[in-house]
């Protein structure tokens, strides 16, 4: 929930946006500040220590006073247009292409993940996870020798991750058809064995009770119509005593305000977001970044209670809480400015994000 101090000035906000025309001007002008205000609420998440409110109150003003002022932002007939064609977007907004959202999330997430360099998809993922493993202290016991899924894998940069860390055979599903093609192509440019990949629902995994030492999902079921029922599957699909590796988004201020953001982000279309942001000089796992938090059709956060109680009425044992998380060069994580501490830390950051490792009961 927006906090009080807020709401009326989001309000205020979303009533400007539900008055802007619908044409090529409104188009790129809500792309552009969208990202303008992504990245300012980004600084002030990631690199502002004081109290966040009076500068987020701050930009959603600016905001409602832009909007109103569209008229004479643009050239109606020229620079927009223009950009819009090239873009290859069509004129319908995201906010009215959701119908089928597996199809929506799939076809975005392949535009996004298909961009990553070669350093991101071999190298970045495997360090990432390996910070997360051994800042946990859960050591790779779960993983090395075994048989694996990769529920939800993208672009199957952590799938391949899985393998170079030491998992036996890692198979990843993505409901993502271009996603799954750049995988294989990756994989086999690289020459990598023992992973292979397959256009699959998470919610619905093509495979029989017990198939897997180990399940793996980064980041996905909070993008699904169901995240229960893809709990539910990842237990099925993992053997006695087996584990899953499980990321949801934490509630907290952040995700409210990205929901708040959300309706001027998506009076734009995917493809002249992406578009505009390559003209900008975005860097792919930047546009990813915004586009993940701005574009998905779905996205949900939870508490750790609630998540818990998930993996518990799943039929999940030995639930393993993973608060530490990544320390890069260009990126801290989420976890470990909540884990600094700070006056406002919570209150920026709420729940974190929620990472788990949790164990499938034996048998008996």
């Amino acid at each position: 929930m927006i906090p009080q101090e807020l709401r009326s000035t989001v309000a205020a906000f979303r009533r400007a946006v539900r008055k802007l025309p619908d044409n090529p001007t409104t188009q790129l002008f809500c792309t552009v500040e969208s990202v303008r205000a992504y990245q300012l609420l980004e600084t002030v998440f990631w690199e502002e220590s004081g109290d966040p409110i009076p500068l987020i109150r701050e930009e959603f003003e600016r905001l409602a006073r832009t909007l109103r002022g569209l008229p004479g932002q643009y050239d109606q007939a020229g620079y927009a247009q223009r950009v819009v064609q090239e873009s290859g977007s069509g004129s319908k907004s995201a906010a009215a292409a959701r119908d089928d959202v597996k199809t929506v999330t799939g076809e975005l997430y392949s535009s996004l993940f298909t961009r990553f360099s070669e350093r991101h998809y071999l190298d970045e993922a495997k360090e990432l996870l390996r910070q997360r493993i051994e800042r946990n202290g859960i050591g790779y016991d779960w993983l090395r020798g075994k048989k694996g899924l990769d529920a939800g894998c993208g672009g199957g940069r952590y799938t391949v991750a899985l393998r170079q860390l030491g998992a036996a055979r890692v198979t990843g599903i993505d409901y993502g058809r271009d996603n799954v093609k750049d995988a294989r192509r990756r994989i086999a440019r690289a020459s990598i064995s023992a992973v292979n990949f397959r256009h699959a629902d998470v919610l619905e995994i093509p495979y029989k009770d017990s198939s897997f030492d180990f399940a793996f999902s980064n980041g996905v079921l909070h993008h699904t119509t169901d995240p229960f029922r893809g709990i539910q599957e990842l237990y099925r699909v993992v053997k006695p005593g087996g584990y899953l590796w499980i990321f949801l988004y934490g509630a907290g201020l952040w995700w409210e305000l990205m929901h708040a953001l959300r309706p001027l982000s998506m009076r734009s279309t995917r493809q002249l977001t992406q578009h505009v942001m390559q003209l900008m000089g975005y860097a792919p796992n930047r546009i990813f970044k915004f586009m993940d938090s701005l574009f998905v059709p779905i996205i949900e956060s939870y508490t750790a209670r609630q998540m818990e109680r998930m993996l518990k009425r799943a039929g999940f044992a030995d639930l393993t809480n993973l608060p530490r998380c990544v320390d890069m060069p260009h990126f801290r994580g989420v976890n470990e400015l909540l884990g600094e501490g700070g006056a406002h830390a919570a209150q920026r950051w709420g729940a974190g994000e929620l990472r788990y490792l949790a164990r499938k009961r034996d048998k008996g």
